[in-house]
């Protein structure tokens, strides 16, 4: 007798702790991080920013906002405090001429994508000019406009050339071009394998690749020798839809986050391109975007993302929000609302139509301490055609 209580007792426990962690798990759920607070304003003086393009961190925690309106970049502690800046208007060395992206790989090296200059530079976490690569053209190793660069774990690099519709795939210390997606053709395309002006790219913990086809509306997945395995996303503002996206970021949970620039919004997907959720909408608020650019992920899971329309950088922590503490403000069926008159940007952008990505809405000044926006992401017009021209 003592023994089967003993069994009914143990199976009870049992049960009991599997109930009360579904319950955990449905109580932090898989939603959005947490707001924190916006860093930086609009202006031309140390400290500020005038359309900032990329976001990237070091091993320390250290930020290096893309100031593309400024032709630098501005170097910050953890806490946002301004430590220095490097680079101005310019073609020569350490100058740039509309950078797009920014990033530092495992070495501890800042690349970046000088967009206008057809090429790659690179800098010690000091500022400190170290090697440039690239030139424009359509040949191995040539470039047309750069934005995205990723970093694989073998330290192969994969570049998002945007002019030539195609991503190349360098060798450490981008010694060989490895490969070139796709391989015979540089041609503006829509079909699977191919690209309309790719932005963004990623690479994850088994070195598969992800690129944000901007104006398919779509992400693609590369197997590491640039085999095409798979596709998703179409053009559209619900869950399943882009529009422009021109950045992503797999997380150190192996989670993929999405720029979809053209709604103002970030989604968050799983590995295989599973919709997870999504925050954001046009605005100037907390958690609201205006055409953002890149996202990047702190050493500590903290998130940053460029908000170039609104001239600020976003900082966010990591959180999973839970049945208890309101309605998920991604997942509200609110119907979406373009800007208000009067909300355009003042940026020089080329004409847009409506194939091409990027917002005209233009903030007034940024407010860190403003509450959270609630409510589906707004399309707030359409993404970027090209890069951003200032």
């Amino acid at each position: 007798m003592g023994q089967k209580w003993l069994t009914w007792v143990v199976a009870l426990l049992l049960i009991a702790g599997a109930v009360i962690g579904a319950l955990i798990f449905a109580m932090q759920g898989d939603g959005p991080p947490e707001y924190v607070t916006a860093i930086g304003e609009r202006g031309q003086d140390p400290g500020k920013f005038d359309k900032p393009t990329g976001v990237t961190v070091d091993s320390s925690g250290n930020l290096f906002v893309l100031d593309a309106g400024n032709n630098r970049v501005t170097r910050l502690d953890p806490n946002g405090k301004r430590l220095d800046e490097f680079g101005a208007e310019g073609s020569d060395e350490s100058l740039f001429m509309t950078p797009m992206r920014i990033c530092v790989n495992s070495e501890s090296i800042v690349w970046v994508a000088d967009t206008d200059n057809h090429r790659l530079q690179s800098f010690d976490t000091k500022g400190q000019f170290l090697s440039e690569v690239g030139s424009l053209g359509q040949g191995p190793g040539q470039f047309s406009q750069p934005t995205g660069i990723a970093f694989d774990p073998a330290g192969n690099a994969w570049v998002a050339d945007t002019g030539n519709n195609r991503v190349q795939k360098f060798s450490a210390g981008f010694k060989n071009v490895l490969a070139i997606i796709p391989q015979d053709d540089n041609r503006a395309s829509n079909a699977v394998g191919r690209f309309d002006s790719p932005y963004g790219v990623a690479c994850d913990a088994t070195g598969l690749l992800y690129v944000a086809d901007t104006k398919n509306d779509r992400i693609q997945r590369f197997a590491k020798d640039g085999t095409f395995l798979s596709t998703f996303g179409s053009h559209g503002d619900g869950d399943e839809g882009l529009n422009g996206p021109t950045d992503l970021l797999i997380d150190r949970a192996g989670a993929l986050f999405v720029v979809d620039a053209g709604n103002n919004r970030i989604k968050k997907y799983d590995s295989q391109g599973k919709f997870i959720c999504q925050w954001g909408k046009a605005g100037n608020a907390a958690r609201e975007f205006h055409n953002p650019q890149q996202i990047t992920e702190g050493p500590d899971g903290t998130l940053y993302i460029a908000d170039t329309g609104n001239s600020r950088i976003q900082k966010y922590s990591p959180r999973r929000p839970g049945l208890f503490q309101g309605p998920d403000p991604v997942r509200q069926a609110v119907k979406p609302q373009a800007p208000a008159p009067g909300d355009n940007p003042d940026m020089d952008m080329p004409p847009s139509d409506s194939s091409t990505p990027g917002s005209s809405a233009s903030p007034g000044a940024a407010s860190p301490t403003e509450p959270e926006s609630s409510g589906t992401p707004a399309t707030g017009g359409t993404p970027l055609a090209e890069p951003t021209r200032f």
